[in-house]
């Protein structure tokens, strides 16, 4: 009992943040344990790793993150870790092109992010391969069918401008035929200036866009206002949902949907 006990506690994966421990639970299946170092509610961008944080990573089987430049903290973890994935580094060396690190929110990259993790999988526990090949057949059958069903959920809003407070949806929405007018901040930015709130008041007008997106762990106060002075609707998302991957994308498009259809 004991050795089982030993081997079955092994069978840990730690991930950056919340939405890409969902897709590695989806994978891996019920018998592996996946923890993730963020919560729903935390930025990987300014987050400040702890030790707690270190030991859980650096003691899994397993740890996988984002990559890039988007958990600032990540290479951390990497130095120490043996076997440690990150994804958007992966893509590159395969020269896929990533034009945004938010990559588990990129419509059109999540089928090769869940190929990679398949294979890392695999890799570190061969003695589950079949299982791993099942459940990443299982879910690009799955996530077609929500790409279908997203496309028609969003039928009647082909090319409708909307705003974004943060870039990181940018490769959500255009696939679902909206169009970016463009986003408030980026990574490391400031707050906008009065001059640049009184030109996006304008332009929200005069090119009718019809929806400011913004999201809930970069709490800012610049969205409620721009939708008052503006007399337009705006949307709290959240790009690091947990739950169940797809259905967490899913609640994310309806969300915007119930944007659109926002009148003031």
């Amino acid at each position: 009992m004991l050795l089982l006990f030993l081997l079955v506690s092994t069978r840990t994966i730690s991930v950056s943040i919340p939405p890409l421990a969902s897709m590695v639970s989806y994978l891996a299946g019920e018998q592996y344990k996946v923890v993730s170092i963020l919560n729903q509610t935390q930025n990987p961008h300014t987050y400040e790793i702890r030790p707690s944080d270190l030991k859980t990573a650096i003691t899994s089987d397993l740890h996988i993150e984002v990559g890039g430049h988007l958990e600032g903290w990540g290479k951390r973890i990497c130095e120490k870790h043996k076997n440690c994935l990150r994804i958007y580094d992966e893509l590159e060396s395969r020269n896929i092109k990533v034009s945004n690190p938010h990559i588990w929110l990129d419509l059109t990259l999540i089928p090769e992010c869940a190929r990679i993790i398949e294979e890392r999988l695999e890799k570190t526990f061969p003695q589950d391969s079949l299982l791993f090949r099942k459940n990443l057949n299982q879910f690009l059958v799955n996530f077609d069918s929500l790409k279908a069903e997203l496309r028609d959920l969003f039928r009647n809003y082909s090319g409708t401008k909307v705003l974004l407070y943060h870039p990181s949806w940018n490769n959500f929405v255009e696939p679902l035929g909206l169009k970016v007018a463009g986003a408030l901040v980026h990574h490391g930015e400031k707050e906008v200036s009065a001059g640049d709130f009184a030109k996006w008041v304008q332009r929200i007008k005069t090119e009718n866009i019809r929806l400011i997106i913004a999201e809930k762990n970069m709490p800012s106060q610049i969205c409620e206002n721009l939708s008052k002075e503006s007399r337009t609707c705006y949307v709290l998302l959240n790009p690091l949902f947990g739950g169940d991957f797809l259905d967490g994308l899913r609640e994310q498009a309806v969300l915007i949907k119930k944007g659109l259809e926002c009148r003031k």
